[in-house]
This record gives structure tokens, sequence and C-alpha cells, in this order.
């Protein structure tokens, strides 16, 4: 959960070097291209990447899925809140157990499942759910949160059933060592001693150990909780190693471990929106990311994911209802305020068909006169 060095400085407090360092990031996600993303190419399908070489793997298929359309976001986000809320349920009693040293896992294959059925049906509004009803307790909430962002992942690249569980499972207890660290070192608003560090860099193993001693060792949440924050460029812990000598489910951990991590209030800083988020990590792509794996994750969760609060290009506000796996700079988004900023009839318009402008900017929810909730049909 802890930031990487180059993260942790975009995040510092220091408003000036926050502000000029996401900018260019910004630029860099917008105009240098992860996958030509320029705005002259903007309505070009994205080119197809290579696929890995003959190292360890394959973890997920390759496989390409075109996408999910059963159901509709709307008629989802109901069944996909409960799902999300039985997955946290799950996770809070698997957490609280660890002190005691065998972990309460009766829920959490029911939960899982219920997970992926939501996110097979439509991957929209499970995604969505913990940008939107983000939780108090952050150990809780972020476990769930990669657990989704895993098993949607798993789906997307054609994984089986069984590859999309064992990592869904993966996620959920990527962070498990977390809880046997004092409460107050995890909710600390100061920097953290270098003895504290050192404690912190010690749940990887921990989280092992837990799941030894609790009979859920399966491969994937080892490699998961052990490599987590191991690095493309051999800059993480526990062990250093880099490249392929990391497995595929320790990469797409560590990047849905930060993805969610930037992308969320702490004690010590507040949210990136997630396309800054995506463009801070861009730029550590190669060095902190595995590239592919890392561009296929863009793909997943969307420059602008679901929820985002957005302006037009010709000042229609709006909030974003569809994905574009093939294009993610242009998603669908259903207007909500035209350009004087008053309420309209919701009318959704898909950027990549339909011809109409593209996002000039992200907007604060909180201050853009749109309930993203109300739009997508979120219960309270």
């Amino acid at each position: 959960m802890q930031q990487d060095a180059a993260a942790a400085t975009i995040a510092a407090n220091d408003e000036e070097l926050f502000t000029r360092a996401n900018r260019a990031a910004y630029l860099d996600i917008l105009h240098t291209g992860i996958d030509g993303m320029r705005n002259k190419l903007s309505k070009q399908a994205f080119p197809v990447f290579p696929e890995f070489g003959d190292t360890e793997r394959h973890f997920f298929a390759a496989g390409r899925v075109t996408g999910f359309t059963a159901r509709g976001i709307r008629d989802e986000i109901p069944f996909a809140a409960r799902a999300y809320d039985t997955l946290l349920s799950a996770v809070r009693s698997v957490m609280d157990s660890a002190g005691t040293g065998k972990l309460c896992m009766k829920n959490v294959d029911g939960a899982v499942c219920g997970a992926i059925q939501s996110l097979e049906r439509n991957p929209d509004a499970l995604l969505c759910i913990p940008r939107i009803r983000r939780g108090d307790n952050y150990t809780y909430t972020h476990c769930a949160n990669v657990s989704v962002l895993l098993a949607a992942f798993a789906l997307r690249s054609g994984a089986d059933g069984k590859q999309v569980f064992a990592g869904a499972l993966a996620g959920l207890l990527h962070d498990l060592g977390m809880a046997l660290l004092p409460v107050a070192l995890l909710t600390a608003k100061r920097k953290l001693s270098d003895t504290e560090k050192t404690l912190v860099k010690r749940h990887p193993a921990l989280g092992c150990e837990l799941m030894s001693a609790g009979g859920s060792a399966y491969d994937e949440t080892v490699k998961a909780a052990l490599e987590h924050h191991e690095r493309y460029n051999g800059s993480g812990y526990p062990k250093g190693i880099s490249g392929d000598s990391i497995s595929e489910i320790g990469h797409i951990t560590g990047i849905a471990d930060t993805y969610d991590a930037l992308s969320s209030r702490r004690p010590y800083k507040d949210a990136l929106y997630p396309h800054r988020t995506l463009g801070v990590m861009y730029q550590m792509r190669k060095k902190q990311f595995h590239p592919v794996i890392l561009e296929q994750f863009v793909r997943l969760v969307g420059i602008y994911p679901v929820g985002s609060v957005v302006e037009l290009q010709d000042g229609y506000r709006g909030v974003v209802t569809g994905s574009n796996y093939n294009n993610p700079i242009l998603p669908v988004v259903t207007l909500a305020l035209d350009p004087d900023g008053h309420a309209m009839c919701l009318h959704e318009c898909d950027l990549a068909k339909d011809g109409v402008a593209g996002i000039a900017r992200c907007l604060p929810p909180e201050t853009s006169g749109i309930d993203p909730r109300r739009v997508l049909g979120i219960p309270a």
C-alpha cells in the first residue's frame, strides 16, 4: 500500500511540484501515446500490442475479449452494489480474524463468485462502485477494490473461470499482512521513520505466513502477496527481483495496488483523479511497471473511468457511463448539463461514434453540479 518513491514525490505536499508534475504526466499520457493517444488520432482504434515472450507465464490467457453486453450498466448497478458490499464484508471478516492466526474464509468464495458474476454481466458497473462509494476503512476497501480490478483484468484477458477466481482471491488477500501491523502506523499523517518503514515492508511475508497457517496459500495468492511491491526495474521489495522474474500475477497486482492507492484519499494525501493517476503510472512504465501489462490495465479502467464527471470541449457536462476498451480516451458519456449549466434530460452519447466533441477536462463531482450516483442509479 505504501507508494513507491516516484509516486510519493508526486503526492507530496509541495503544491507547485504536485501541479507541475501531474500536468506533465497528463500531457504525456494524452500526447505521447499509450496506444497512440493523440488528439489527431482520437477516433482511431488502438493498435494490438505484442504479447509477452516465452518466459514464466501464462497465468492469464492471451485471448482477446471484445466486451460484455449482457446487461446495461443501470440495470446492473443494484446487483453490483450488493456484490461489492458482500465482498467488503468478506474482506472485513478475513482481516479481522488475522490476529487470531486462523483466517475466517467461510464467506469468501461466495463473495468472490458474486463479484465475478456481476463483472461478467457488465464490468463497468462493479468497477465504478468503489470510486463512487469510498468506505471509511482504507485497508478493507483497498483489498476489495484490488480484487475487483484483478477479476476484471482476468475476464478481459480471456482467462477461464478458475483463473478469474484465483485472480480475484489474490487481490482480496494481497495485503493480508497489513492486518498484523499497528493501526496507528497505517493511519499516520506524518512521514514514517526508517524503523517504521522497515516494519511496513514486512507485510508481504507476514501475509504469506498467515495464508499458509490458514490453509489458503494457493500459488497465485502467495505470488500476489509476496510480489505486489516488486518492481519491473528491480527497485521494489522484499527481494528486489525484476522483469520476468516477477510473475504476471505479481505485476498486475502491483499495478492495481498502486492505481487504487494513488486514486484514494489517505491520511497523508488527497486522492488523484484516475486519469492523473494513470499519467503518473505511465511515466513509470518500463521502470516501476511492466509496459505491456500497464497498457492492458489502462484499457481496462479507461482514461476516464465510469463515474467520472467530465466537461466536453463544447461545454456540455456529464458522467462517463460506459468504457471504450479499444480507445479509452473516447468513452460513453451521459450528458446532464448544457454549456450554460442548465439541467437537461439525460442524453447518452458515444464519443467514438456520435461525432460529438471530445472530453476537455475532468471535474470535481462536489462542485460540478452533477451527482454521478444519480446519473448511474447507484444506491446511497
